[in-house]
C-alpha cells in the first residue's frame, strides 16, 4: 500500500489520496474545478466538504507554506542563543545627548539596531534616524548579538 496515489475519473477528474497511519484524505478534483475533500479512517467518512478553485488554490499556499513559513525548534534555539534584545539607559552625561541615529551611525559603527526608545511614558518605534534626538534618560530598546551590545555600551558612555 503506497502513501500517495493518482487514480483517473474518466469524464469527471482525478482522485489523490494520501495515506497516513490511521486514516486516509482523498480529494477529487472535478474538471469543472471544484475540489471535493473527504476524510476517512477505515471506511467511515469521518467528514468532508468541498472547495472552489480559488479556495483550493489558498488552502495549497498556506499548506505549502508560501503564506508564512514554520521554523524548526532547532533554529529558533540557534536565533535565541545569537540575538539578543537589550534595554540600555542613556545617562545626561552620554554621548548620545542631543544627537540623532544619523548623526551617531550606530548600525554601522556597532552593529546594532535601535528598535524603539522608551521616554517617560511614550514609547516609540522606530525612531527616524533623521529627527528623533536622544534625551537623558531614554531608555533604548536595541538587538544584536553580546559583542555588538558591548560595543554600544562603550559607544553610549564614550
Amino acid at each position: 500500500m503506497s502513501f500517495f496515489e493518482e487514480v483517473d475519473l474518466p469524464g469527471l477528474g482525478r482522485k489523490y489520496i494520501i495515506r497516513t497511519a490511521d486514516s486516509e484524505i482523498q480529494v477529487i478534483v472535478y474538471e469543472s474545478g471544484i475540489k471535493q475533500v473527504y476524510f476517512l479512517k477505515g471506511e467511515d467518512v469521518l467528514f468532508e466538504f468541498t472547495l472552489t478553485s480559488e479556495e483550493a488554490k489558498k488552502l495549497g499556499l498556506i499548506l505549502t507554506e508560501a503564506l508564512y513559513q514554520t521554523i524548526s525548534k532547532e533554529k529558533v534555539e540557534y536565533i535565541q542563543k545569537q540575538l539578543i534584545f537589550e534595554w540600555l539607559k542613556i545617562s545626561d552625561k552620554s554621548y548620545f545627548v542631543d544627537k540623532t541615529l544619523s548623526e551617531l551611525e550606530v548600525r554601522k559603527k556597532t552593529g546594532v539596531s535601535i528598535v524603539a526608545v522608551i521616554r517617560g511614558k511614550e514609547f516609540v518605534v522606530n525612531p527616524d534616524p533623521y529627527n528623533f534626538k536622544f534625551s537623558p534618560n531614554d531608555t533604548i530598546v536595541c538587538i544584536g548579538n553580546r559583542n555588538q551590545l558591548k560595543d554600544l555600551e562603550r559607544y553610549i558612555n564614550n
